[in-house]
């Protein structure tokens, strides 16, 4: 079980809240955030370590709502979060009087320019921004410099010029709020994803949904996990997805858009068909769905039919060709024609004519 860990950004002698806390932190948020807060602050000051389960347990809630708790409190100013959970770094900021927000999607204006985030205008292709401007963007607000140093952390290298102008576009042109991007970059690294354009496609696919809050994402990533565990489940598979079975089976859930029942179906048809049930076999049988159109389980059903139907006609055909044919015999060769017996008949009289007169 890891701990979280914790430390003080300033000294202090005794656990005391000022009245900045009780008036301006208690509110706003949800209930349990604050006394997430107190209660690890005070194991903190007691040299205790605290683990998300030990905090998870001791309010009867989930790990996701420790979660939304730390990201609440670094976003007003009173902790600063490290690292993705469950190993996440904690440290305590000195309790303030609370920023003024400004408006969410508000981003700073350049000269001359005015960002997409702020026209509210959403165009289909990822804008190019210049050098200029993202170093603007980089240097006059610490929640731009904060994305790529996160981002340079997750994707383990120095971000370039190409690298910001993507990651940017989360923001100015997705409009994904800056936690939520923030999660994306932890959620793939845990799961190796450590290319970028695999992560734009996260982005794109999420702004899609609209997933515009740490709960939405939360929510979805557990969905997504989810399916995952059900489709590896239903081949007899335990344990949690590489990220090539990872890949694999997002190709089936986004890029060919199949529902979770179909691809069940076809893991079990993989199960009885297949000695070691495989995920390229599911494969074959899902891009032979797809091409066809078929996105129900009626019309699989219906395609078994068909598949049947023709089954037994060519059975039919083959019995047929199979069956015995009549052997040739010298009556059978005989080339008959309409007036083969009435020429007998003139032969026997003759023969008997012949024979009386003889």
């Amino acid at each position: 079980m890891s701990a979280i860990q914790m430390k003080l950004g300033y000294k202090a002698s005794s656990l005391e809240l000022p009245y900045i806390f009780i008036d301006n932190y208690l509110t706003g948020c949800a209930p349990v955030y604050p006394l997430i807060y107190i209660y690890s602050l005070r194991r903190l000051y007691g040299g205790e370590a605290v683990s998300m389960a030990d905090i998870s347990a001791h309010f009867g809630i989930l790990d996701t709502d420790v979660v939304n708790a730390w990201r609440h409190f670094e976003k007003v100013g009173l902790v600063e979060v490290e690292g993705c959970p469950p190993d996440i770094s904690i440290t305590f900021l000195p309790i303030t009087e609370p920023k003024v927000e400004t408006e969410k999607s508000k981003i700073i204006e350049l000269p001359e320019t005015q960002s997409l985030a702020q026209t509210g205008t959403k165009i289909e292709t990822r804008p190019q921004y210049t050098v200029q401007e993202l170093s603007v963007y980089r240097t006059q607000s610490k929640d731009v410099e904060r994305l790529f140093s996160k981002a340079e952390t997750s994707l383990g290298k120095l971000l370039t010029y190409n690298d910001m102008n993507v990651i940017f576009g989360f923001y100015d042109w997705l409009r994904l709020p800056l936690d939520v991007i923030e999660y994306l970059f932890c959620y793939c690294q845990e799961h190796g994803h450590r290319n970028l354009r695999y992560i734009e496609k996260c982005a794109m696919d999420w702004s899609e949904r609209d997933i515009d809050d740490l709960d939405k994402a939360l929510t979805y990533v557990h969905t997504f996990d989810k399916n995952y565990r059900s489709i590896l489940k239903q081949l007899g598979k335990s344990g949690f997805p590489t990220p090539a079975q990872r890949k694999q089976m997002d190709k089936w859930l986004h890029e060919m858009n199949m529902p979770l029942s179909l691809i069940l179906d076809a893991c079990d048809r993989t199960a009885l068909s297949a000695d070691k049930p495989s995920l390229s076999y599911v494969d074959k049988i899902l891009v032979k769905w797809h091409k066809q159109g078929i996105t129900t389980i009626e019309g699989v059903k219906e395609d078994d039919a068909a598949f049947t139907q023709k089954k037994e006609e060519k059975e039919e055909a083959k019995v047929t060709a199979k069956a015995p044919k009549p052997k040739n015999n010298r009556f059978i060769n005989f080339d008959q024609r309409e007036n083969d017996y009435t020429q007998i008949e003139q032969l026997e009289r003759q023969y008997l004519l012949k024979q009386l007169k003889g």
